[in-house]
């Protein structure tokens, strides 16, 4: 059985690194859902994240926390090998998952969404890294 906990040293709670990110971060979109992330040297936590669903869009609170665990439970268990790249890639990722709908989608659409994220993320990331090779 694999080890798919989430820790807290996972989660994103310094408000300058949040700040870092929307400021001078990167973004990409799958709708219905939004990642911004910055990308560090190397730290001594590969990948930390945070989910934010917008009061403006999901009145309830309810619905609000479903919607979080949902993603919170899709990235918990797709990121076995998203958090394996930045370790051997020696650099740090913090990310923002951000929910753009007005509607709450099912669990299965989210988890597709929250996938094709990952992946261009680390298409993005694979990008920058052989450009600033090239640069040298």
């Amino acid at each position: 059985m694999s080890d798919n906990r989430l820790y807290k040293y996972e989660k994103l709670c310094s408000r300058t690194a949040i700040n870092n990110i929307f400021q001078s971060g990167k973004s990409v979109i799958c709708y219905p859902l939004r990642a911004a992330y910055s990308i560090n040297e190397k730290e001594e936590t590969p990948v930390q994240f945070l989910i934010t669903i917008p009061k403006k869009k999901i009145r309830k609170a309810v619905n609000r926390v479903l919607l979080r665990r949902r993603v919170r439970e899709a990235y918990r268990l797709n990121k076995k090998s998203f958090v394996s790249y930045f370790k051997e890639k020696d650099i740090s990722l913090k990310i923002a998952f951000i929910y753009l709908s007005d509607e709450i989608n099912d669990y299965a659409t989210i988890k597709s969404k929250v996938q094709a994220l990952m992946k261009k993320i680390i298409d993005n990331t694979e990008k920058n890294i052989t450009n600033k090779d090239k640069n040298l």
